[in-house]
């Protein structure tokens, strides 16, 4: 049986990096700071986190806790039990540009994409 697609979330920034964990569809709100979860229907939206140098990438560790990707800074974030953020790894003397998407894997290795460049000095 095959439904027809429906918007289920509007008014977003630039919703990007969606990921289906525990039953919510999470994504990041690039823009707008934040990270969001809903159920499948759009209802329930949740503040998840709010990162000020632009959330991507998200993925989970083995223990359930939360990473995040901050794009600007080249760092990526783990939300604590309490929901504080904390620095996971600090990729600044390594990313040559903006960090993008990231995946996590079973054991809680992360894989993290670089843009390459800096976007605020692209021509």
């Amino acid at each position: 049986m095959a439904t027809e697609p429906a918007t289920v979330l509007a008014d977003l920034h630039f919703a990007e990096a969606p990921r289906w964990h525990d039953g919510r569809l999470w994504f990041s709100d690039f823009y707008a700071g934040q990270v969001m979860s809903a159920r499948e229907d759009g209802s329930d939206l949740r503040l998840e986190a709010a990162v000020a140098q632009q959330p991507s990438g998200l993925g989970w560790l083995p223990d359930g806790r939360l990473l995040v990707v901050s794009m600007r800074d080249q760092k990526i974030l783990r939300r604590e039990a309490d929901g504080s953020l904390r620095v996971h790894a600090d990729l600044s003397g390594l990313a040559s540009g903006h960090l993008n998407d990231m995946v996590v894997d079973a054991d809680g290795r992360a894989f993290v994409g670089c843009f390459g460049f800096d976007l605020r000095i692209v021509p």
